[in-house]
């Protein structure tokens, strides 16, 4: 499932950080000697309708000019991601827009090598004369997943379970 942005931003900053918090002022001090996290850090603050709180709280430390900047161009803006899709926005924080937007990809793009491999599979286990049940027992699989998998829906395994199955039946 993909998740918000508001979401998706509190999380990449924890990951980040290194600290299990979505508090701004502790994320503040943590940019300091963290640059990576700058970015995210001010689009999750955005987001959460508290620009100006950290522009704020961040003052004295190196990226608050930056900030300051961002929250008067913000004002223009309906929100965060229309700030970050715009030409407005510096690159280095219309990346992390970008790296939002990609969790989905990867997401499509697992599903494109899934639908590679049925045909490989279905190939494979018909030259050994396997069954799509002994497959499923000797992997410990969903009979349903697999099933449903092999007949199309490309969504039903994961790239893993598909690399998984093409490896049973091809060795």
């Amino acid at each position: 499932m993909r998740r918000t942005l508001k979401g998706f931003l509190k999380e990449y900053c924890r990951e980040l950080s290194g600290i299990d918090t979505s508090n701004l002022r502790r994320l503040s001090a943590a940019a300091e000697d963290n640059a990576r996290l700058v970015e995210p850090l001010f689009a999750l603050a955005a987001v959460q309708g508290k620009a100006d709180y950290l522009a704020r709280i961040s003052e004295g430390r190196w990226f608050h000019d930056d900030y300051e900047r961002l929250v008067g161009k913000l004002v223009g803006y309906d929100s965060v991601e229309a700030l970050l899709s715009s030409d407005d926005a510096p690159a280095r924080y219309a990346s992390v827009l970008d790296a939002f937007r990609a969790q989905g990809d990867g997401l499509a793009a697992d599903r494109r090598i899934n639908g590679l491999m049925r045909p490989r599979i279905l190939d494979a286990l018909a030259k050994k004369g396997l069954t799509r049940y002994k497959l499923c027992k000797d992997l410990g699989l969903n009979p349903g997943n697999v099933y449903a998998y092999l007949s199309g829906d490309d969504a039903k395994v994961s790239k893993e379970t598909a690399r998984r199955m093409l490896s049973y039946a091809e060795g």
